[in-house]
């Protein structure tokens, strides 16, 4: 019963110690992006943002592969991890609505992830009440776009923890 108990806890264990590592990173990938970007106003895509897509990802992937191969956990179940990342999603995303700088200190690896894709949207002119503004300045992005953004960012991130399991399990099978 014990070593249940142990794996349960190391099968949770190790996400939430790869996602607190992964936010410290995305700390400090954000400062970095504050000082390539500087005090500019002007909101372009830049290389940077653009890094940030893939590196993000990148490291989910890197995080479920170490867990999975220096630590041994086993492949874990696709609906499992796809259930537990939709879970984990839908909790952060009532946060936003509910402790918005709680969100934002647990969002972000997300954040940092879609910043390119935020950044791009904002600029996107639309018609909104009679006038034409940018979609950054109505409230269906603030409540509705930006959020669900954020959700199917933190999903594709945890999809990619579980891709690096797969692989750590496919190469651990084959030796």
């Amino acid at each position: 019963m014990e070593t249940g108990w142990k794996d349960s806890v190391k099968k949770a264990g190790w996400p939430v110690l790869s996602y607190s590592v992964i936010s410290l990173l995305a700390v400090v990938l954000a400062v970095v992006r504050l000082v390539v970007r500087g005090e500019d106003s002007d909101v372009k895509v830049t290389w940077w943002e653009l890094l940030q897509l893939f590196f993000v990802p990148a490291l989910f992937f890197a995080a479920g592969y170490l867990a999975t191969a220096k630590c041994g956990l086993k492949k874990i179940k696709a609906q499992t991890a796809f259930l537990a990342a939709m879970i984990f999603s839908a909790l952060l995303l009532g946060l936003w609505y509910v402790w918005l700088d709680g969100y934002v200190l647990c969002n972000l690896p997300a954040a940092e992830c879609g910043i390119a894709i935020d950044l791009w949207l904002r600029k996107r002119m639309i018609a909104y009440g009679y006038e034409y503004t940018y979609l950054a300045n109505t409230d269906m992005y603030r409540y509705a776009v930006l959020p669900l953004l954020h959700f199917a960012v933190r999903v594709l991130c945890w999809m990619c923890y579980l891709w690096g399991n797969r692989k750590a399990v496919s190469r651990r099978k084959s030796k």
